[in-house]
């Protein structure tokens, strides 16, 4: 009986590390995303150094996010987000045409990664 109720709760334990895991992820994604439009949405209104002052605020909270999160989700959906970060606070920075497209990108990689990590019963089984 005893290592029925350890089993038990060693399984909840899984269970509610993944649910609040899972929250906190979604919760830092939405986030990002966020600051994402915003970023396009300063550039797009001629704001450059607002919009270049987003963009490194943006880049700083992926890399606390990544810190964390790296314990969490695979790697190779972080590297991805990554790669496309890097690159924002530069096309920011040179009032670059291809700002505009890399922030379209990286929406869409963040919500694909919200995604992913959001447990349903299709993702589970």
């Amino acid at each position: 009986m005893t290592r029925l109720k350890i089993s038990l709760a060693i399984l909840a334990l899984l269970i509610i590390a993944s649910i609040v895991s899972g929250v906190w992820v979604n919760v830092r994604v939405s986030r990002l995303i966020g600051a994402a439009d915003t970023v396009a949405e300063l550039y797009s209104s001629g704001s450059q150094e607002e919009a270049v002052s987003a963009a490194k605020e943006l880049e700083q909270d992926w890399e606390d996010f990544r810190a964390a999160a790296a314990v969490l989700v695979k790697s190779s959906r972080l590297s991805e987000v990554d790669r496309i970060c890097t690159r924002i606070s530069c096309y920011a920075g040179s009032a670059s045409d291809e700002l505009i497209p890399e922030l379209i990108e990286l929406h869409h990689t963040l919500e694909q990664l919200r995604d992913a990590e959001t447990p349903r019963l299709t993702t589970v089984l």
